[in-house]
């Protein structure tokens, strides 16, 4: 029996929003997608952490989550229950540069949907038994999360990174101290001053044939003001350590690692994805190649090179066994020097994954939209994703490879490790690294 023929897709290319502007200043990308019938919907929101009061940390996630808990309009919960009889369910998520709030919904319905998004954004209850529940909700999975070896060592290697007085070094969600000092004033002050529609952005993706989208949109004209803006100096450069989280009851040790980087406009770029993806972003990656199928040390490790709002990132990490943690240390670090440049067969399998992977990456509107809210978070054009995809194309094996060498050292790589110290701080020791054991 004759196997069939595979070939790579043919080109594709992310959809050009009509682009719209509210009377209060609310810009709209507008995504017209034909056959999507099921609508997505992104409200971006400038909210920078870092204008939370340092003292009731995570109030910009708890007035995300108590939004459409009931409104002045329809309280004690019967927003929520408009909202399920037009087929539509909102979703949301405060990082470190900007808040969405979205929601999935049929394309039909939207402009009672609209309506009822927008008396969520302008005119949330914020009753207190409201607020007091998500509270102690938040404060719930914070203690979840610390019980988990590979949350304690990310956080651990952000606290490195950015340091404990930088917003950036510190939990997105607040800790329990802070969540359980904010009060419904402190709720209604961060809406306020904060949750306006001089600078955000409401993405739209679906059917949107014979929708007249001025008028489905008219409930946010009223919807103005800017936001109070934080201050964006640069990031201060950190000395490079290795931490330890003494976790003494895990069984592995989880192993992050990383840096900053330059961002998503710099010439280096699209090496850098290439670059990062063939040392740590594939099954069949260096590092997964020699410290999975090679040693036998992990079931994988995974990173590459992410975007931040002006820079960029490098992280790779993974799980191994206590007792060979510190040769997996070593093991990664070493491959990070690059001694031996990324031949082409490497290059070329990272261009045809990139590239190849972008239509099942945003086959539904939510993808659209989504990725479409990235972009308009950090003040990029819908068009950005295109001439990314466009610069895949161009690097040789030669330029990802001093690329790579040129923005990542492992002397210049912080490492932050959680799991039992008393195994641990001897074995790094003796493989010449000198861990800083916190708890």
């Amino acid at each position: 029996m004759k196997r069939p023929t595979v070939s790579l897709a043919g080109a594709w290319h992310f959809p050009e929003p009509q682009v719209l502007a509210l009377e209060g200043g609310t810009q709209i990308w507008a995504f017209d997608l034909p056959g999507q019938h099921i609508a997505a919907l992104e409200l971006v929101l400038p909210t920078s952490l870092s204008t939370e009061p340092r003292p009731i940390e995570g109030v910009a996630t708890v007035a995300l989550h108590c939004a459409d808990e009931g409104t002045r309009s329809n309280p004690d919960g019967r927003i929520s229950e408009l909202l399920e009889l037009q087929g539509a369910a909102l979703h949301g998520h405060a990082s470190q540069s900007h808040t969405s709030l979205g929601g999935d919904a049929p394309a039909h319905r939207l402009p009672a949907v609209m309506e009822l998004l927008a008396e969520v954004v302008t005119e949330p209850s914020f009753e207190a038994s409201d607020i007091e529940h998500h509270v102690e909700m938040q404060v719930a999975a914070f203690d979840s999360r610390v019980a988990s070896p590979d949350w304690v060592a990310k956080q651990a290697l952000r606290q490195v990174l950015f340091g404990r007085d930088s917003r950036e070094g510190r939990p997105v969600a607040g800790t329990p101290e802070t969540l359980k000092a904010i009060s419904r004033d402190d709720v209604l002050a961060w809406h306020s001053t904060q949750w306006r529609g001089g600078n955000a952005t409401l993405v739209v993706a679906g059917d949107l044939a014979g929708l007249d989208l001025s008028s489905a949109l008219s409930p946010l004209n009223r919807w103005g003001g800017d936001a109070a803006c934080a201050d964006t100096a640069p990031q201060a450069h950190r000395p490079t350590q290795i931490v330890l989280v003494d976790m003494p009851d895990t069984v592995q040790a989880t192993i992050h690692a990383g840096g900053l980087t330059v961002g998503r406009r710099h010439p280096d770029w699209a090496a850098l994805k290439l670059g990062g993806h063939a040392m740590c972003g594939a099954f069949a990656s260096r590092l997964n190649l020699e410290l999975r199928e090679r040693q036998g040390y992990t079931y994988g490790v995974g990173g590459g090179f992410s975007a931040r709002q002006d820079d960029g990132q490098f992280f790779v990490g993974g799980s191994f066994r206590v007792e060979v943690a510190a040769d997996a240390l070593r093991r990664l670090l070493d491959g990070l020097a690059l001694a031996q440049p990324f031949s082409d067969a490497e290059v070329q399998d990272a261009k045809r994954y990139l590239i190849g992977v972008a239509p099942l990456a945003n086959e539904t509107a939510s993808d659209i939209a989504r990725q479409a809210a990235v972009l308009a978070a950090v003040g990029e054009r819908a068009s950005f994703v295109n001439e990314h995809f466009a610069a895949l194309e161009l690097p040789t094996p030669s330029e990802v490879t001093s690329a790579f060498r040129h923005h990542v050292h492992p002397d210049a790589t912080s490492v932050a490790i959680s799991g039992p110290a008393s195994v641990l701080v001897p074995a790094l020791q003796a493989a010449g690294m000198d861990p800083v054991v916190i708890s």
